[in-house]
């Protein structure tokens, strides 16, 4: 017991030092982040996730995460934890001021692998690249952008294979054994799994479909 709380306790602290960070990333300023890209169209976010990107295909050869079946083609729940793990462990955080001196700019997979920084949407767009270029299908993997109650917004992942049709959200952030294995973000009250579940998904996306208005997780 007093293990486990001891577990609980610093992933705890863990998540506190990513919030205060800057987990919530994305700000709404007038004139800059919402003019910025509310304007884009499908194809402009659809474009960001870079399937036949060379750059992609060797990040996912050095992260080398297993596949089965026969032949062995299908993606594992084991290498879907590999690449959200990588992605958590080798990407730094640095808000778009830092990196571009503005304060928004959506990074390519390219540049986000090239830089190994990125706030959360180039984490977001980067892990769902990878994920997808693994073998997830395109129904089942999106980057979210959800906004709170505060106006301040968030990217982060929505799937619903790993847990073979139930849809889930991903802080592409933060690495899969957080929590103890087995354990989904209901089951906690710590504050990232909770302002995940306050955001409000405005629009989500992926190289192949892109929903503004009805989502697919909401007709579950």
């Amino acid at each position: 017991m007093k293990k486990r709380f001891l577990m609980l306790f610093i992933s705890g602290i863990a998540l506190v030092a990513l919030i205060v960070s800057g987990l919530s990333c994305v700000g709404y300023y007038p004139g800059t982040t919402v003019d910025d890209w509310s304007s884009w169209d499908a194809d402009k976010f659809k474009d960001f996730i870079t399937l036949d990107s060379s750059s992609i295909a060797e990040c996912l050869q050095d992260i080398d995460p297993p596949y089965e079946g026969d032949p062995a083609d299908q993606p594992t729940q084991d290498g879907f934890d590999a690449i959200r793990d990588w992605v958590a462990a080798n990407i730094e955080y640095k808000t778009d001021e830092e990196q571009w001196g503005v304060d928004e700019y959506w990074q390519t997979p390219e540049e986000t692998l090239s830089l190994r920084t990125g706030d959360c949407e180039d984490f977001a767009v980067l892990l769902c690249t990878l994920l997808r270029a693994y073998g997830i299908s395109a129904e089942q993997i999106y980057v979210a952008v959800g906004v709170d109650n505060d106006g301040y917004g968030h990217a982060f992942l929505i799937e619903n294979w790993y847990l073979d049709g139930e849809w889930r959200a991903i802080e592409p952030q933060v690495g899969t054994q957080t929590f103890p294995p087995g354990r989904r973000f209901k089951d906690y009250s710590l504050a990232d799994f909770k302002l995940l579940r306050d955001y409000e998904i405005i629009l989500g996306f992926n190289d192949s479909y892109y929903y503004d208005d009805s989502f697919p997780w909401d007709e579950d």
